[in-house]
Order: structure tokens, then sequence, then C-alpha cells
């Protein structure tokens, strides 16, 4: 069922939901939510790209852009972000889903900042220099869902915060938040093609293009990003009793072209160095778990993969439910790391 989140006053100012208002999109908001028939509630954020500066905010995906245009974030919300239309873990059908009983909270995604903004930007089209605005609301959008969430569960038994691509970066942002409005019960939080590779500086770019922060339950007071933190790391450190965990493949081609929109030459051996030192890194951690697998795919938690993928040792699906239950071992696909023959990027 879909819900519109109505403006409400959150810590001394009205939060009114909205997505980028790029030139030509739609701007309304919604998100949606399922009564599952157990204690335990899948929080989702949902992917579509990013931008940060006047050349790639000027490319938005609306809902008239054809399926394979040229564009960079995700603009509105599109038709096909229903998530009854999608599979993996969303298919509540099949027996094989671990949480096909569970409730559900779907947070659509549509402010180009990785769900984590919470600004008015003034951006210029490079080809004319026209100003336009994009509102990069993605953190006060949740802000307002996780308002309606307290209102609509009680305590959950378990938790799971995930979320795919720009949705990874969205659990990761937001799970200290949703921890502290649900502290009992266990919780997961599981980043999908979101490794947190990003080149020198960017830090700095998305603070001051989309007023991102770092959660101040885990940094305290100095939230402002440096480019020296390991978000999923620190806050894996910061909750040992809880249980993160990443997916990806080795040479994820979505993740790759955005290293390269970020400046960085010879990306496609660049970012998958990146990704492997800092995936081992963190699997040093007696709570963090990796799922390793081969190929450049995007994605997998809406897709049939969720069911057939298996080149980490294991299929994927029977990893993701150990995950949930008594724990997952980490699980990396085997010569798999060599960078491919021809990189695009």
């Amino acid at each position: 069922m879909a819900f519109t989140p109505q403006p409400t006053e959150i810590d001394g100012h009205v939060i009114t939901a909205t997505c980028s208002g790029a030139p030509g999109s739609d701007p309304a908001f919604k998100f949606f939510a399922k009564r599952g028939t157990t204690n335990n509630v899948v929080v989702f954020f949902d992917g579509g790209g990013a931008c940060w500066s006047d050349a790639s905010c000027a490319r938005p995906g609306l809902a008239t852009t054809p399926p394979d245009g040229d564009w960079l974030y995700k603009a509105e919300i599109l038709a096909r972000d229903n998530p009854a239309t999608a599979r993996g873990i969303f298919d509540l059908s099949d027996a094989r889903n671990p949480v096909r009983d569970w409730s559900f909270v779907f947070v659509p995604y549509c402010t180009g900042d990785v769900h984590t903004g919470s600004n008015t930007a003034t951006y210029h089209n490079p080809q004319t220099g026209a100003a336009y605005i994009i509102q990069h609301r993605g953190a006060d959008n949740f802000r307002l869902i996780l308002e309606w969430m307290r209102a609509n569960f009680n305590t959950p038994g378990e938790i799971l915060v995930t979320g795919s691509s720009a949705g990874a970066y969205g659990a990761s942002g937001h799970f200290a938040r949703i921890r502290d409005a649900f502290p009992n019960g266990r919780a997961v939080m599981l980043g999908d093609a979101g490794q947190g590779v990003i080149a020198p500086g960017f830090n700095t770019a998305r603070a001051n293009t989309w007023g991102y922060t770092l959660p101040p339950q885990v940094y305290g007071a100095n939230t402002t990003p440096t480019g020296n933190e390991d978000i999923v790391g620190d806050l894996a450190a910061h909750y040992p009793h809880d249980r993160f965990a990443q997916y990806t493949t080795a040479h994820d081609r979505t993740q790759t072209a955005f290293f390269a929109l970020m400046g960085v030459h010879n990306a496609c051996g660049a970012w998958t160095q990146s990704m492997s030192q800092a995936l081992t890194t963190r699997e040093r951690a007696g709570n963090f778990r990796a799922y390793l697998a081969a190929g450049d795919t995007h994605t997998i938690l809406r897709s049939p993969l969720f069911y057939t993928e298996q080149s980490g040792g294991e299929p994927f699906y029977q990893w993701f439910a150990e995950l949930l239950g008594d724990g997952a071992a980490n699980r990396d696909c085997q010569n798999c790391l060599a960078p491919p023959a021809q990189c695009p990027f």
C-alpha cells in the first residue's frame, strides 16, 4: 500500500516530503508499506544513481526517459518503483524467501543524494548556463517515514535495514536513527552493491551539495565528513550486538562507472582493488560478513539473481537466510578479481 507523508514538525522544523524537483519532474513523494504475519520488519531503501554537480544533476531519470536513456539519477518516483513489481526478497510467493512473512517498509529514491541529503542546491545547466534547483531531501523524507514507523510498529523482534545501490548508503546512513527508534530485538544491516568506494574529496562534495552529515549516534558532535570514515565498519564497532553485511560482484559495472565519474582513472582495476581491500578489513570484525560474487552485475535483492547466484561458494539466498539466523560465513568467489581485458572506464 502507498502512503504520502504529511508535513510534520521534527526537532523544531517542519519537514515536507519531496522528490528532487528537477526540471520536468514530478516532485510528489510517497512510500510503500505492507504488514506481515510476523513481528519482524524489513526497511528497504531503493536505489537509482546520484548527482552532485552541474553536469551530473543535469541528467535526471524521468518517467519520459527511455529505459536505455542517458541518465545518472532517478529524479521522480516511477511506476517500476512499486515493490509489487520486483522479484528477489519481494517475491512473497517463493518459499525460499526468508522474509516473505515479514512486514516491509519500502523507501523510494528520487532525490539524487543516496537518501542522505537535507539541502536545497542550485546548479547550472552546463549547456545553457540556466540555473535550476535540486531538492536533496532524502534524509528528510526518511525522517518522516520513521515517524510513521514509530506510530505503526511497536517492538519488532527483528529489523533488517537494507537497500540496493544508492539504497545501500541509505541503509548505512539511517541505521543508527532506526536503532534509536527501535532499540530492542535484533538488527541486521545489509548493503547491496554500495561498497563505499569513493574518490578523494567526494565526501566534501556531497557534504556541500547534499548537506550530508555523519550519524551523531556513532560520531558524536563531529558529524562533518573528512574522507577517513568507514561508515559500515564504524557502525559494526559501535553496535557490537548487531550484524552488518555487504554484497557485491567483483567488477560491479555501475559502481565502477560512478567511480570513474568521480574522476578516477582506470576505474575498473582501481574500484575492484579498493573494494576488496575494504571488505578484507571489515571482515576482521566478528559481527560483519560479506558475500563477494563473480562478474559485473549490479544489485541482487530485487532481482531473480537472489535465488540463482552461487559463485561465492553458496547460494546467495541461503547465505542471506543464515545472516538473519545464527550467522553467515564470509563468502568470496575464487580467482575472480583479475581486471577485465577491456575497461570502458
